[in-house]
């Protein structure tokens, strides 16, 4: 269908924002997550409480900001990793995002700062992930967490993160993970089909920033072929349920249908939405488009039904 009236809109109005010379990554990144608090982080529903925690993952300690919906115990967790290409985005560019899933859903989120690239390299970020979930599955209980119901979920660079999170869960017999929510992933970084040519340039997320953002996240170009990195290439693809949201102009719809074909096929009960008209990242960009808080309800009522959770 057509680019939804809503999209050209928000499009003209972002590349009026955006700067047109070269910029470094740490340039970049400042850009960008002044862009995404400043635009979409204005609609923020109430909560019962928020807590910015520290939690110890492998050499170091990393930041996360846990949203409770009420003071019911033994709550449902989410694990939301933000998107950003693995360069930019923190706790504050997906704030209003994290508030109002927690809100639909009446589950506790937990989102993460993981640390960023190119300072970091891969698979830091993937362990970076790992590790906080692998905390709350021991410590989520002074949270009011029932550790027996944890998700992990992200958009874009936080997708990625999210399933290949699943996948060390699985490998390792830890089995914490019961669930998946991938929204627009980066699933596969050698990909070359349809969709990240027809859509590659002028829509918000570009061919050439894909391949950027690659080169600023792995060490070397061997990483591209690691199931931790592209898990379309993992050799099992047995993982908990999944929800894969995609986008009709966005130039990783292909990889995460695809992804979504890998994961049916393997037997793994999962739901594949494409939102046509809709373009990279309008989940967060919901603040302007209709479909944005669509696709979040419909994230929101996943998460009850999987979890059953009841008002």
């Amino acid at each position: 269908m057509p680019l939804d009236p809503q999209v050209k809109e928000l499009l003209t109005k972002i590349n009026l924002l955006l700067p047109t010379t070269p910029l470094t990554p740490q340039e970049f990144r400042k850009v960008r997550n002044e862009l995404f608090i400043k635009m979409f982080n204005n609609e923020k529903v109430g909560l019962y409480n928020i807590r910015d925690m520290t939690i110890p993952v492998r050499n170091g300690d990393i930041k996360v900001r846990v949203y409770f919906p009420n003071q019911r115990e033994n709550l449902p967790a989410v694990v939301y990793y933000h998107g950003g290409g693995f360069v930019y985005g923190n706790l504050d560019t997906h704030d209003s995002v994290c508030r109002l899933i927690s809100k639909l859903s009446n589950t506790i989120i937990v989102s993460v700062d993981y640390r960023l690239a190119p300072e970091h390299k891969f698979p830091t970020q993937v362990y970076d992930a790992y590790d906080v979930v692998k905390w709350l599955a021991n410590n989520g209980g002074k949270l009011s967490i029932d550790t027996s119901k944890i998700a992990v979920a992200g958009d874009s660079a936080g997708g990625n993160l999210s399933t290949v999170v699943s996948i060390l869960d699985r490998d390792n017999g830890e089995n914490v993970v019961k669930y998946q929510i991938m929204i627009y992933p980066v699933v596969n970084m050698l990909d070359s089909s349809p969709s990240m040519y027809n859509y590659g340039d002028g829509y918000f997320l570009t061919y050439e920033r894909i391949l950027w953002y690659n080169k600023q996240y792995v060490k070397e170009d061997s990483d591209y072929y690691n199931p931790l990195a592209s898990p379309i290439l993992a050799e099992s693809h047995n993982l908990p349920p999944a929800l894969i949201i995609t986008a009709e102009y966005d130039p990783l719809r292909d990889q995460g249908e695809m992804y979504a074909h890998k994961l049916k096929v393997s037997g793994v009960k999962t739901i594949s939405l494409r939102y046509n008209g809709m373009i990279h990242g309008f989940v967060s960009f919901y603040e302007y488009l209709d479909t944005g808080k669509e696709a979040i309800h419909h994230i929101a009522s996943s998460i009850r039904k999987m979890f059953n959770v009841f008002y």
